[in-house]
């Protein structure tokens, strides 16, 4: 036993505990972990000594920057605008010029977009720049459906109630529908829905009236008023039509025709002259 001891000895205990940490996973990428810090360590010392880093960045910042001079100094050798028509695209060339004087440039077309857009008669605006200086402007322009009467003033609207200009007075306007009352601006869809249904009476509406901000009056040239219901409007207009169609020579009696009841129609006449003082009249000029 002891001779086995002594040409077989048992290896010691630093040198186990050394030759297991092998194979444990953390110290391998410890001393991998080591030997890349040390070779970045070396690679620095010896390929990078000469190599001035501020100036390379510097040279870097000034080669960035004149790109961005170049590309904030182009010129515009032409404006096309699609889609806008008269006094809009005037307004939108004119636009076009004033950002170019303010440093035109191709990083800047989100901006001109949104400033077209904020031009009443703009509903959509589409901007490309391209390098030889053309401007092309793609535009869905709104379109006057209607007038609204707002105390004084006479504003234009588009079909989604838009205002596209105001005017002092109603001249030129006339073939857009005419509306008054409290909200009417805000059922303009309802308004030319209705103006379709009237049809060929159209020309003789002088103007719609939105009333208590749920029904419509429609005031004729000839002073008459069609009160329509607040439900099944398609119905009374029907009426209306009616109506038109066969008393046409026999208005000029007639004040009103109230149809909020469409089974019980009311029909207003304008107050005969009494008689009395035709008679007082009739026997002061007999003597």
């Amino acid at each position: 036993m002891n001779l086995l001891k002594s040409t077989d000895p048992a290896p010691s205990k630093l040198s186990y505990r050394v030759n297991r940490l092998f194979y444990r996973q953390w110290f391998k990428l410890l001393l991998i972990s080591s030997l890349l810090v040390l070779c970045g360590l070396l690679v620095n010392k010896f390929l990078y000594r000469n190599i001035d880093l501020s100036a390379e960045i510097k040279s870097l910042s000034e080669k960035g920057s004149e790109l961005y001079k170049d590309l904030t100094k182009l010129s515009i050798n032409r404006i096309v605008v699609n889609g806008a028509q008269g006094s809009l695209k005037k307004e939108i060339i004119m636009l076009i010029e004033n950002v170019a004087t303010e440093e035109f440039s191709a990083l800047k077309a989100r901006h001109l977009r949104e400033k077209i857009r904020k031009i009443n008669k703009v509903k959509k605006a589409f901007v490309k720049f391209s390098s030889d200086g053309l401007v092309i402007v793609n535009v869905v322009e709104r379109k006057e459906a209607a007038v609204f009467l707002n105390n004084s003033l006479y504003e234009v609207l588009d079909s989604n109630g838009v205002i596209l200009s105001v005017n002092n007075d109603y001249e030129g306007l006339s073939n857009f529908p005419l509306i008054v009352g409290k909200s009417g601006s805000k059922n303009i869809i309802g308004l030319l829905s209705l103006a379709n249904e009237i049809g060929s009476f159209y020309p003789e509406v002088l103007y719609y009236e939105w009333v208590g901000e749920r029904r419509w009056n429609i005031h004729m040239k000839n002073n008459l008023v069609f009160k329509l219901p607040e439900n099944n409007l398609s119905k009374g207009v029907e009426l209306m039509r009616i109506f038109l169609n066969e008393t046409n020579h026999h208005l000029k009696p007639i004040v009103s025709v109230d149809l909020r009841n469409l089974d019980k129609p009311i029909i207003k006449f304008r107050k005969s002259p009494s008689i009395k003082p035709v008679r007082e009249k009739a026997e002061r000029f007999a003597g």
